[in-house]
């Protein structure tokens, strides 16, 4: 258990770098394309070759978190610690997201991730005000994982101090947006989740998700490989009892075969009804077994949308 304690923390932490020993000039990148489209054209450019895993290993990216529902893991590597301020590198996102298909990792999309403190603005990002960024407090998460766990929180703490706060750095807030550029995504390149990732991982046409809500893809999600594993994190977060821990697995285990089962009907109305139904037996459990404070906790740590526990507390801005 204490393994668990120590991975679930790092997980958080691994995602930033260290502060310089001194604060530097904002970062300017020359020639950076001017229109949206031509941004994300250099981002595709940029990720092509990341669709290759292995070089991604090569090159020092390391995961952080979970494989998050309609997203993927996380992973942070050699890219351009952005702070308040930075202008963007477009050929240079600082997050990469894969997830498992069929026993490969596949890049799903990017990110760009930006440090902020308290009070400074999100970032202008790409042009126009199609970008959704969203913000992920640090400090707040870690208070939270760590509420009745003094000792992780105590490391925490240090850590927090030795690496930003005794450099003068006081910018915990993650303000991130995602760009789904290498796989399709109905809902747009700046979307916050991609429910396509369900259908995809469940092997079903492309014609199954178009017009079905995102409530059905996090239904057919549970159903896929790791589907009920991935709340694994998000309840050591809320720091379950054992008999809250088994009404929830038991619950997610019910959903899932609901799924299973509509899905030998090959039958897309069927699938996705069976999706969103699994989805709102789900969600009923998880909201009679948890308790505020609990619900509080992963509200506080979780990815925006992440299992659609915590998007009330997550407002995403475009600029």
């Amino acid at each position: 258990m204490r393994a668990l304690l120590f991975l679930s923390l790092s997980a958080v932490l691994t995602g930033c770098t260290s502060a310089p020993q001194t604060p530097r000039e904002p970062l300017v990148f020359a020639n950076q394309p001017q229109t949206v489209e031509s941004q994300l054209a250099v981002v595709r450019a940029a990720a092509d070759k990341y669709r290759d895993f292995s070089v991604a290993e090569r090159e020092g990216w390391k995961v952080f978190g979970d494989d998050a529902p309609l997203m993927g893991y996380h992973y942070s590597g050699p890219a351009p610690d952005y702070v308040s301020g930075d202008q963007l590198d477009f050929s240079q996102p600082n997050n990469l997201m894969y997830t498992d298909i069929n026993g490969k990792k596949v890049l799903t999309g990017v990110a760009f991730v930006v440090r902020i403190g308290d009070g400074e603005p999100l970032p202008e990002g790409f042009a126009g005000n199609q970008d959704h960024w969203h913000v992920h407090d640090f400090i707040r998460a870690i208070d939270a994982a760590t509420e009745e766990r003094p000792f992780i929180g105590w490391l925490a703490d240090r850590w927090i101090d030795k690496n930003y706060r005794s450099k003068g750095d006081n910018r915990g807030r993650l303000a991130m947006v995602h760009a789904w550029v290498t796989l399709p995504n109905p809902d747009g390149v700046f979307a916050s989740v991609n429910r396509c990732l369900a259908y995809i991982k469940l092997g079903l046409p492309e014609s199954y998700w178009q017009g079905a809500s995102v409530e059905a893809a996090r239904g057919l999600n549970l159903a896929t490989g790791g589907g009920c594993e991935a709340v694994n994190g998000t309840l050591w977060i809320a720091d379950v009892e054992s008999e809250q821990e088994d009404a929830i697995k038991q619950a997610c285990a019910r959903s899932a075969e609901e799924v299973r089962t509509a899905l030998r009907s090959q039958n897309k109305a069927q699938v996705n009804s069976a999706g969103e139904s699994a989805w709102q037996h789900f969600d009923e459990t998880w909201q009679r077994v948890l308790s505020p404070v609990q619900k509080e906790r992963v509200k506080a740590m979780s990815e925006h949308g992440m299992d659609s526990h915590d998007e009330a507390d997550h407002t995403q801005h475009a600029h």
